[in-house]
């Protein structure tokens, strides 16, 4: 039997169909990329050509339609077995269907046709092969604080600054850039800017080299005097302060993250069971499975695997309820920030029980796990970067939690 999540609609049934095919394809070069630190292109072209990277996009605009965001999270685990530098890199671009999709409800509901425009494009983009990709994340702040600055000249803005771990930066031709802008009155908005790839003033760096997931591509990109015009420019509320856009792509647009990573996990400790069943043990002979202390590291990784897998479920009903499904007009922001904490409890608990089992397989397999020629290091490397994927750190989500559990404003301090 087979209880590794499962799919709740048929369009994710057939996301989760083509995961499992491009997995296959993604295990056959990762040793070489990992070793190499390069990119995955030739995946990436095979999920071009399927489709598999309009899934999320409406039928209308060329996708097949696919509108959960736990559907989502269910392929990410499967193409996750297969290499999960190209799961975390595959998600930072299908969540902007999911997220573009909603935000076209609204601005329908709203009667914002200016916003309802800029999606139709948008989705129009990605429906006929754009690649999209959040470039989000900067040193030495969070991601409701970004320093990047946008000031407005005669075509529109100016960009100037640095993101850092510019997953997908090899092949994105839309980045969607945090930024803050500088207002009327002298003040700083929060905002962001989608930027077209190679617009003048946009340095891809091509610097990516780390301990894990080192086929993401996550190159730092770099702003300076990047002009782009003022319908790729949206302003929010002012610098610092919690929007719902920032709670839904915190939430929607991570949530594969932590199912890749859920991914990792199967398929580490799938290689220490098979492994433990087939090895035998020098003098008695018998195999290694038959030991007490191995069924024991066993069960523990089989319990964890469980409880991430519940967990994952749990919080992708909730998003797609919440976040999804419902008319965004009806959604308060006290509702999105409290599935925002429910998301966080998840990803905290999924992440730890994810590093724990691929740890423990590490264990099993004794000192052949630990050579570089083994499968088990780089999934020992890659499950590692779990925690430190946005929004929230470790150092920050126990604040948040707490601050929405207990009623208090959620405010992080920059």
């Amino acid at each position: 039997m087979d209880f590794r999540m499962q799919p709740r609609t048929e369009a994710g049934q057939r996301f989760v169909g083509l995961a499992e095919v491009h997995a296959k394809e993604a295990a056959e070069h990762a040793e070489r990329h990992d070793r190499d630190g390069t990119f995955p292109l030739e995946v990436f072209e095979a999920m071009k050509a399927s489709g598999f990277l309009t899934a999320t996009v409406p039928a209308e605009f060329g996708g097949f339609g696919m509108d959960s965001s736990y559907d989502l999270a269910v392929g990410l685990s499967r193409l996750g077995q297969g290499d999960g530098s190209t799961a975390i890199a595959a998600n930072m671009h299908l969540v902007f269907g999911l997220i573009a999709a909603r935000n076209l409800r609204r601005a329908t509901g709203r009667g914002d046709e200016q916003e309802q425009a800029a999606m139709e494009g948008y989705l129009a983009l990605l429906g006929s092969g754009a690649i999209g990709m959040a470039n989000a994340t900067e040193g030495g702040t969070d991601l409701l604080h970004p320093l990047v600055e946008a000031t407005r000249v005669d075509d529109g803005w100016a960009i100037n600054g640095r993101k850092i771990f510019g997953t997908l930066s090899p092949l994105a031709d839309l980045f969607f850039v945090p930024i803050r802008a500088r207002t009327n009155d002298d003040g700083w908005a929060s905002g962001f800017a989608i930027v077209p790839r190679d617009t003048p003033g946009q340095e891809i760096r091509d610097n990516w080299d780390a301990l894990g997931m080192r086929a993401s591509g996550s190159h730092d990109v770099v702003y300076e005097n990047c002009v782009v015009p003022s319908e790729f420019v949206t302003i929010g509320e002012p610098w610092g302060e919690w929007f719902e856009d920032f709670l839904v792509i915190g939430t929607v647009g991570n949530i594969g993250l932590i199912g890749s990573f859920v991914g990792i996990a199967e398929s580490a400790h799938g290689i220490a069971v098979e492994m433990v069943r087939t090895r035998k043990k020098a003098p008695s002979g018998r195999k290694i499975a038959e030991r007490s202390g191995i069924q024991h590291q066993v069960a523990e990784s089989e319990a964890d695997l469980a409880t991430c897998r519940a967990l994952v479920e749990r919080v992708g009903r909730l998003l797609d309820h919440h976040a999804l499904e419902r008319p965004p007009a009806e959604v308060a922001m006290e509702e999105l920030h409290e599935v925002h904490r429910e998301f966080q409890c998840a990803k905290l608990v999924v992440n730890r029980r994810c590093i724990d089992i691929v740890d423990r397989s590490l264990t099993i397999s004794g000192g052949a796990g630990y050579l570089s020629s083994n499968v088990l290091s780089r999934l020992y490397r890659d499950v590692r970067a779990g925690p430190f994927m946005q929004p929230l750190s470790p150092n920050e989500t126990y604040e948040y939690i707490g601050k929405v559990a207990l009623g208090l404003p959620p405010r992080l301090e920059g």
